[in-house]
């Protein structure tokens, strides 16, 4: 039988942005703690890569967010 160990923990966090991320995850039928266990998962997973490729990647999303703000910003 293969099984998860599971522990619980206790964090703290900004109540107003819990308060949102409840509301939206009650659109999917999710709860809290599989949403934590999703972004843990990923940064550990993130850690396994190496840095050129990190960096790679980090440089392409500031490169479509510099995309994004300047296509706001000719639109206001």
């Amino acid at each position: 039988m293969n099984r998860k160990k599971k522990i619980r923990v206790n964090i703290t966090v900004d109540k107003d942005l819990l308060d949102t991320a409840k509301n939206k995850l009650n659109l999917f039928g999710g709860k809290l703690s599989t949403l934590f266990n999703a972004y843990l998962s990923d940064f550990v997973q993130s850690i396994d890569k190496t840095p050129s490729k990190t960096y790679e990647e980090l440089m392409k999303r500031v490169k479509e967010l510099e995309s994004k703000v300047k296509k706001l910003e000719n639109g206001i």
